[in-house]
């Protein structure tokens, strides 16, 4: 407190004879070592794998799927890559009595990759490929590739509060059909193109979002689809939010539909697809939460499920 003090009438002492008996100094902080930045073993990755099964059954039915899923992620400032795979098996038996038994598998596979470089403050550039299989969609493996630019009204930067995206893609899909399709084909090459917007935003009201996406064939533009997706959460009052969500597809490029009658079995139990002209999805829901705002203490006891109840 003195050596305080002092400092602060040094200016007083400016305008006296005392001015010639002080002496200010100034002691210079021992230089301390820079901390060298922790060098990134990883360089931005991150991966993923998980798989996970579930039997369920009676006497009279059986049922057992698996799930196989494997990510790797690097995201920086100037590049954003992703890479993902899964595997879904799937297989039932159903006893109808009279020693009728049948029994179904489906079972689907999936690869994409994603390679983004930014432009900018509000462009970039980027690729898309995947390549999959289903017994569902009649594919033996499909392979797509799609360059594509994307250009963003606000900057990159806000994107946790608002972005509303523009976006074109152009490339290829090649098919590879388990069966003969309606359009008698086992194979083919597509040419096609992609149109899409996205519009999304968080506010002190609750959030929204909502995209548009066209598809078509470039040699047949007739053959496209049109998707419709939108989701909001509106916060009603203190503790109270509703939210609802869904989607709509207009549909006029099923290419790939099996040749033939689907029997009863494929219909109910949704083993092959089935030709349609439109999709649709929605989805509402409300939440309320109330009571201490202390209450922030982490208790992990128990928190094995219902060992009890």
């Amino acid at each position: 407190m003195a050596r305080v003090l002092k400092i602060g009438l040094v200016a007083y002492a400016a305008g006296t004879p005392a001015i010639s008996s002080l002496n200010v100094t100034y002691t210079k902080p021992a230089e301390s070592a820079t901390a060298a930045p922790k060098k990134d073993p990883w360089n931005y990755w991150v991966f993923g794998l998980s798989a996970n099964g579930n039997l369920s059954g009676e006497e009279s039915t059986s049922n057992k799927s698996y799930r196989f899923n494997a990510s790797a992620n690097r995201t920086t400032e100037s590049w954003k890559v992703n890479f993902y795979a899964n595997r879904n098996e799937n297989r039932s038996t159903y006893d109808l009595g009279d020693g009728d038994i049948f029994k179904s598998k489906s079972s689907s596979w999936g690869s994409n990759a994603l390679v983004v470089k930014s432009a900018g403050p509000k462009l970039s550039f980027g690729a898309r490929a995947s390549t999959s299989g289903s017994t569902f969609s009649n594919q033996d493996m499909q392979f797509t590739f799609m360059p594509a630019v994307e250009y963003d009204i606000f900057p990159y930067a806000e994107n946790t509060r608002r972005t509303l995206t523009l976006s074109y893609a152009v490339g290829f899909s090649y098919y590879d059909y388990k069966d003969i399709t309606i359009f008698d084909k086992l194979k083919e090459t597509i040419p096609k193109h992609t149109l899409s917007a996205s519009l999304g935003m968080r506010q002190p009201w609750g959030s929204l979002s909502a995209s548009i996406n066209y598809n078509a064939q470039l040699r047949h533009p007739d053959l496209n689809s049109l998707g419709l997706y939108g989701s909001t959460n509106v916060r009603l009052f203190k503790g109270f939010s509703f939210n609802i969500f869904g989607d709509y597809s207009r549909i006029r490029d099923q290419i790939g539909l099996r040749k033939g009658e689907a029997s009863t079995e494929d219909v109910l139990l949704r083993l092959r697809q089935l030709q349609s002209g439109y999709s649709y999805y929605v989805g509402f829901g409300i939440s309320y939460s109330f009571g201490s705002i202390f209450n922030n203490v982490v208790n992990p006891r128990f928190n094995g499920g219902n060992n009890f109840f």
